[in-house]
């Protein structure tokens, strides 16, 4: 009984503590790779300068720094600017929706260690190409990306449907562009988790959320 208090109490501290600049980074991450998705299914735009962050993020090596693995506040602030909008004030329920579908997809994916492995392992031959190519966005590199997510993550629940306007939706390569997103969003997700973040965490601390992201942008 008294462990068990101990546990419960210090998982209460753990979800009350004040989130650090790594854990917000890897959110805005998560919330720039998703703000790309939304921003080529619906108007058909790619920026390159928004979209090579969260690439780098999925092949990149992390040793340990967030900040460092997607080049800091100026290669995240579009997530950043997005999260203190959608925290402070949630308007769009489609964000919201992958959101909480990625969350769930990436610890589904933790606890299947089998599939995580081969995942590991695909990333892996996909950052060799990159490196091969001196491109995270190479086109090859984004079809293999995008095949990765169609064996490894497409067939399973739940499965995430992007709404937009079918004439973007169609054109092959904002349909792996996307996948290639969604991918970066999982790996993300992975690192928000790993850095304190959380579900629960997010809703009991959403204003000390915002304040931290504001503070890497650099507002007062």
């Amino acid at each position: 009984m008294g462990s068990s208090t101990r546990v419960s109490r210090s998982r209460r501290r753990a979800l009350l503590a004040r989130p650090d600049a790594q854990e917000t980074m890897a959110l805005a991450a998560l919330f720039q790779a998703l703000s790309e998705v939304r921003g080529i299914a619906e108007h058909g735009r790619r920026d390159s300068r928004r979209i090579r962050p969260c690439l780098q993020g999925l092949l990149g090596a992390y040793q340990g720094s967030v900040s460092e693995l997607y080049a800091g506040a100026d290669g995240l602030s579009t997530g950043l600017q997005t999260l203190v909008e959608h925290l402070s004030q949630p308007q769009n329920l489609q964000l919201t929706r992958y959101l909480v579908a990625i969350m769930q997809l990436e610890r589904r994916l933790a606890r299947d260690k089998q599939r995580l492995q081969a995942l590991i392992s695909d990333l892996d031959r996909a950052r060799s190409q990159a490196q091969y190519f001196d491109a995270v966005d190479h086109s090859n590199v984004i079809d293999n990306l995008a095949d990765i997510y169609a064996r490894q993550i497409s067939p399973h629940r739940p499965r995430i449907v992007v709404q937009g306007h079918a004439q973007h939706l169609q054109d092959a390569g904002n349909a792996a562009m996307i996948r290639s997103l969604l991918l970066s969003a999982i790996r993300a997700a992975g690192l928000w988790r790993a850095n304190g973040g959380g579900r629960i965490r997010l809703v009991l601390q959403r204003r000390a959320v915002v304040e931290s992201a504001r503070a890497q942008l650099g507002e007062t």
